[in-house]
């Protein structure tokens, strides 16, 4: 391999997490690291899924069906 062309690699850079401010070490070309979620506030790791507030496709639709069949039975 050629020498010089690889990064240098910081083996206890601080990545921080802006969700949670969670701040741990990693190892990484960067010093510092900012994310948006780490594996302390993910939904997938914590099993705490996040609700929409408008609802789903399936919701909407089930919602004009449903508003449909009032107005056709009046």
């Amino acid at each position: 391999m050629k020498s010089g062309i690889h990064p240098e690699v910081h083996k206890k850079a601080k990545c921080k997490c802006t969700t949670c401010n969670a701040v741990f070490e990693i190892p990484s070309t960067m010093e510092d690291i900012t994310v948006e979620t780490c594996c302390k506030c993910h939904p997938a790791y914590t099993g705490k899924e996040r609700k929409e507030m408008k609802g789903g496709r399936v919701e909407r639709f089930r919602k004009r069906m449903a508003a449909g069949k009032k107005q056709e039975s009046k």
